[in-house]
């Protein structure tokens, strides 16, 4: 068991210049990218429609993108767009709070509170 209510390094800042990045982090599985205007996402490491790894896919117009199906991801958690299906939307990914400082990318494990910014 990881304490979950804390501040971890999760990568460096090159580490996300194109792609996005897949981490495991106190057992859960993340993927971290560039959403809109270069800001730090971290979201649940899965595809709702088809259970891959969203850190197989690539980061469109500041969301993340499954390189299995198309399904469009936005920094929230929610299913942004499914190409090509009439399915109006999935189950909310979990997501994590993430900002860049000090030279690194830090990761608040824990669902929720998320800690205030000081």
């Amino acid at each position: 068991m990881y304490p979950k209510n804390a501040w971890y390094v999760a990568c460096t800042p090159d580490e996300l210049q194109d792609k996005p990045l897949g981490r495991q982090i106190c057992g859960e599985h993340m993927v971290f990218y560039r959403a809109h205007e270069g800001r730090v996402a971290a979201v649940e490491n899965f595809c709702p429609h088809r259970g891959a790894p969203l850190s197989l896919g690539y980061v469109e117009n500041g969301n993340l993108v499954c390189g299995y199906h198309g399904l469009v991801m936005g920094c929230d958690g929610k299913t942004v767009e499914m190409p090509g299906q009439r399915v109006r939307g999935f189950p909310c990914n979990k997501t994590f709070a993430a900002v860049e400082r000090y030279g690194f990318i830090w990761v608040w494990p824990a669902t929720r509170p998320w800690p205030t910014r000081r």
